[in-house]
């Protein structure tokens, strides 16, 4: 039976921002060439923008999107952009990404806090109907960002809401269940960009968590955990100044763990018959 650990790593890997692919060499959800080898060549124009795959070259996860023009200019400018930060990899305390069981006891709030939270989140979910349909989100700009994950289902990302303030109404990211036909909203992820944990919700129980070592590629979480530019085909986001937080505010998606969990067990897979490194963890 594998440890929490050991499906934290899988999960991370196939499941929640990354692409799902065999690690091979550095980094997850893809492979590099030896260490500190220079970028390789792109490909020809006109068929993608991602550099050639050889034997000795950096490899691509196989879902990775390979088409450049699925993001717009503006969002790759926000991706490149955010690539330019000198911040480093995140503090180990908040790295913990996607993989852990973190049931939030939401503690009472004092000094007028309790009224601005409830504000925030009523914000929040009267904002559902902008984002409650795949169509929506496209037309707004959201682009798919990762496999679904099991627990926390897919990302949707809108890269140039990043480095904007925390505001509950416009979230970087809405999370949806793709295995329902229409598809699902079921959550946001809040996901900014600030060198020190943000200011999100009123009081402490928004717990912001942080990836490290992200390689983007067209839009898309290629792996986590690269340790450099040398290991990625697209822009790097070493993470250091990068936070994240799920909310579940989509009535019909309330939390038992907490508003802010990192999972949700309403979109957990069966115990039965799916494999122990791609269940939600225990």
């Amino acid at each position: 039976m594998p440890t929490l650990a050991s499906r934290t790593v899988t999960a991370l890997t196939a499941l929640a921002l990354g692409a799902a692919c065999v690690a091979c060499g550095g980094g997850r959800a893809g492979s590099t060439g030896p260490q500190g080898a220079a970028r390789p060549p792109t490909v020809s124009a006109g068929a993608d923008s991602v550099p050639a795959t050889t034997a000795d070259s950096i490899r691509v996860a196989p879902l990775t999107p390979r088409d450049p023009s699925r993001i717009s200019s503006g969002e790759r400018a926000a991706i490149e952009a955010l690539g330019t930060s000198k911040a480093g990899v995140p503090h180990s305390g908040h790295s913990h990404g996607h993989g852990m069981d973190d049931s939030q006891l939401e503690l009472p709030l004092f000094n007028g806090n309790a009224a601005v939270f409830a504000d925030e989140w009523l914000a929040a979910q009267r904002s559902v109907v902008n984002f409650d349909t795949l169509d929506k989100i496209k037309s707004l700009g959201y682009v798919r960002a990762s496999a679904p994950g099991a627990g926390i289902g897919t990302h949707w990302v809108l890269w140039t809401q990043i480095a904007k303030p925390f505001d509950a109404a416009h979230p970087a990211m809405v999370l949806f269940d793709e295995g329902k036909k229409p598809a699902v909203l079921v959550g946001y992820s809040y996901w900014l960009q600030s060198p020190t944990e943000p200011v999100g919700f009123a009081g402490n129980n928004d717990q912001w968590h942080q990836h490290t070592g992200l390689c983007v590629v067209n839009g898309w979480v290629d792996r986590e955990e690269s340790t450099g530019p040398e290991q990625c085909a697209g822009t790097y986001l070493a993470g250091g100044d990068l936070w994240m937080l799920h909310a579940w505010v989509v009535p019909g998606y309330s939390n038992r763990k907490g508003r802010f969990a990192t999972y949700n067990p309403m979109l957990c897979p069966p115990i039965t018959g799916t494999p122990d490194d791609m269940r939600c963890p225990t």
